[in-house]
């Protein structure tokens, strides 16, 4: 009897060790989750910086003076993929239709309003009031054009910084892919 006690909490033992590793090895990934992500927008804002092939382009946080000099968590990185035919940009409180995807530096996506690769033709976008994105999201949309398709870095400061909303991490960097398709400004009571 007393050998069949030992057993069972023996295996007990090794169920809960055996758990407690693949837990460890499920969060392993997220060691280090914000200098890794401080250091990829680092290394995003070098590479925009020498903009040799002049696809890049940064953006200071909306509501900072773009006149002065910030430190890189206070910029967006735009890559720009293709560039659209429109003239005019969204203003902060208009409505935005997008086709979106939001990946994190693992690649994996938290959101997205399409699968599989980006078919603007096919897509139906996304109707989001700008204002109530994140702030780097924001910034970004406002300075493109319809028809634009950028590749859009965000440091954690300008998403959602500290806060891990069960999605994705605290002092995450987000990376978008977004094809502004319309915007319009909301009517009056909206």
């Amino acid at each position: 009897m007393k050998n069949i006690g030992k057993t069972i909490l023996v295996s007990l033992l090794a169920l809960v060790g055996l758990a407690s590793c693949s837990e460890s090895d499920e969060y392993a990934e997220y060691a280090n989750w914000e200098l890794k992500n401080t250091q990829y927008i680092d290394s995003i804002a070098v590479e925009a910086a020498e903009n040799s092939d002049g696809e890049w382009k940064r953006f200071v946080a909306v509501g900072l003076n773009p006149d002065a000099e910030w430190e890189n968590q206070y910029y967006v990185y735009c890559k720009v993929k293709s560039s659209g035919t429109g003239t005019t940009h969204p203003m902060y409180n208009d409505n935005v239709w997008v086709n979106y995807s939001g990946k994190l530096i693992n690649d994996k996506i938290f959101d997205a309003s399409y699968s599989g690769e980006l078919n603007p033709d096919y897509e139906a976008p996304m109707q989001l009031a700008l204002n109530e994105c994140v702030k780097g999201f924001t910034t970004a949309v406002q300075e493109m054009v319809r028809g634009d398709i950028w590749e859009i870095y965000i440091p954690s400061t300008l998403g959602y910084g500290a806060i891990d909303n069960g999605v994705v991490p605290a002092y995450s960097t987000l990376i978008f892919t977004v094809n502004l398709v319309d915007f319009s400004h909301p009517k009056a009571g909206e």
